[in-house]
């Protein structure tokens, strides 16, 4: 009887320590295997925002005139009378990359920008249409060749393509000739030890006359009047049948 109960004791001890032990985490089950590493989450670092632009450095014209203009416009005129008031002054503007950007900065519009160069194309046009009329005066017209040789003065006038030879003595001498109908113009010059000396302009019409006009100061050895018919020539009818000089 003893003997049963100490057993049941005893079986009743191991039950409870096995159930003891059975309730412990089993933290040496594998003392090879690390404890599980903490992960720590990492946060992006933040992208820098893009700097600003610097402001452009204010420009300086070319044209100191433009600063009147840079004035009407922030007086608050309104920019179609601007334009015109630039059309009717009658004075030209060749703006450069500087003064449109100095105009751009201070707010000045386009259409006043566009007014500003259009006065450079209406001088140019005005710079290439002929005068009205020119007059050459200090001529000489001159009629036959070595002993024949006659001279008459007056002047001679140009205009809208029509040269007009007016007589100093006779007005029944006098006469036109058209610039489209020349076949061909030339100088007369003569050497001299400074230089050949052009002293007289030749005009032949194409299946017509020869008319010559020799400059009045042509002893003295000047030739100013007879070289600006020349040049007047070829500044306004640059396609005529310009011709080489003889002597």
């Amino acid at each position: 009887m003893i003997h049963r109960v100490r057993r049941v004791v005893l079986t009743v001890a191991l039950l409870i320590t096995a159930s003891a032990l059975a309730q412990q985490p089993n933290v040496e089950a594998n003392p090879q295997t690390p404890p599980p590493a903490t992960t720590t989450a990492t946060t992006p670092a933040p992208i820098p925002a893009p700097e600003a632009a610097p402001a452009p450095a204010p420009v300086s014209p070319d044209d100191a005139r433009l600063a009147d203009i840079v004035k009407i416009v922030k007086s608050g005129i309104s920019e179609s009378l601007i334009a015109e008031q630039i059309k009717q002054s009658g004075l030209a503007y060749k703006l450069t990359m500087n003064d449109l950007l100095y105009l751009k900065q201070n707010g000045v519009q386009d259409s006043v920008i566009s007014a500003l160069l259009a006065t450079k194309a209406e001088e140019a046009k005005k710079a290439a249409a002929p005068p009205a009329e020119t007059a050459f005066n200090e001529l000489l017209l001159v009629k036959g060749w070595g002993p024949l040789r006659r001279e008459r003065p007056g002047r001679l006038v140009l205009k809208n393509g029509t040269f007009s030879w007016i007589d100093g003595a006779d007005p029944k001498e006098n006469f036109d000739f058209q610039v489209p109908g020349l076949e061909k113009v030339w100088y007369t010059c003569q050497a001299q030890t400074a230089g050949d000396v052009c002293y007289q302009i030749n005009f032949q019409i194409v299946k017509g006359p020869r008319y010559s006009f020799a400059d009045v100061s042509r002893a003295t050895g000047s030739n100013a009047t007879v070289k600006s018919v020349m040049e007047t020539m070829r500044r306004n009818f640059p396609r005529a049948p310009f011709g080489a000089s003889d002597h």
